[in-house]
């Protein structure tokens, strides 16, 4: 039996930055879809602008348009933060940024935040950034936990970082931190990149998958790329997964018409969601 369902797909403002933050928002409630994924980046929310007390504001846009915020994804890959920089100062600064985030997201009643590891100097041994990276998610994680809040960690491609690049890396970082705040987020991109499934994932991690960025390839809207998007439909429902597929577009093609990437992605991804169930007989799920 089918266990995916359409109410399981989230939109994600990070295409939408040329746009306010209320354009993003109207354009969910248009297309009929309940859950959103905040990217807390300029100019839509950048916590280092702002004060903890402005975020009920947009709690309730939000909620005043019955919108659930089902994960807080602050802005951590263009800025200058990384939360396994060698320089002291730099790495302080990171943990600001990613505290005062955690407290944002307790704000607006997000209970997943998403983080990636962050990287190390190229010609530094790797294990004096990984220890930097787990000593910093340790701190994390302890706020996190007073929060009541899950941390999902993202590997990133091996094209730009060094310590979380795949299925194998990220495993050790969740066994080291040994938090039951941190868990895994799949992202297409970097999955398949490493030559990884949905399959490796759930059969390596079971239960600590947590979150999906379900895109086709580079970030595109599904039907741009090269993705096995039914593929993939078919392997995470095997594994009766619950949580939430967030379509994260954010190639820059998009960004002087959002809405229509997302609109293509939505009808393909609930077709696909459709022909599972099919397929499994029992008629597809709504």
């Amino acid at each position: 039996m089918t266990t995916l369902q359409s109410s399981q797909i989230a939109g994600m403002n990070e295409h939408y930055r040329l746009f306010p933050l209320e354009y993003f928002l109207n354009s969910m409630v248009e297309m009929e879809i309940e859950a959103i994924e905040l990217w807390a980046g300029a100019p839509h929310l950048y916590v280092g602008d702002w004060t903890l007390g402005q975020f009920g504001a947009i709690r309730k846009e939000i909620e005043g348009r019955g919108l659930k915020l089902i994960c807080y994804t602050p802005e951590q890959c263009q800025y200058a933060y990384n939360i396994a920089a060698k320089e002291p100062y730099l790495r302080e600064q990171s943990l600001r940024y990613f505290l005062k985030s955690l407290d944002a997201a307790s704000e607006l009643g997000a209970k997943v935040f998403q983080t990636v590891p962050g990287w190390g100097y190229f010609d530094e041994p790797s294990g004096e950034a990984w220890e930097r990276a787990k000593e910093s998610l340790f701190v994390l994680c302890q706020k996190a936990e007073a929060l009541g809040i899950t941390i999902t960690m993202e590997p990133l491609e091996r094209r730009g970082a060094n310590l979380i690049t795949d299925l194998p890396s990220l495993k050790r970082m969740l066994h080291e931190v040994g938090s039951p705040s941190l868990k895994a987020i799949v992202d297409t991109c970097p999955m398949v990149a490493a030559g990884e499934t949905f399959d490796d994932y759930f059969t390596a991690l079971g239960e600590d998958v947590r979150h999906i960025h379900f895109v086709d390839s580079l970030h595109s809207a599904w039907g741009d790329g090269s993705f096995p998007l039914e593929q993939f439909i078919e392997e995470i429902d095997r594994h009766g997964y619950s949580g939430y597929l967030t379509l994260e577009i954010c190639a820059r093609k998009y960004f002087t018409d959002p809405a229509p990437a997302v609109k293509r992605s939505l009808a393909l991804v609930r077709r696909a969601i459709s022909r599972t169930g099919e397929r499994r007989g029992d008629g597809g799920v709504a």
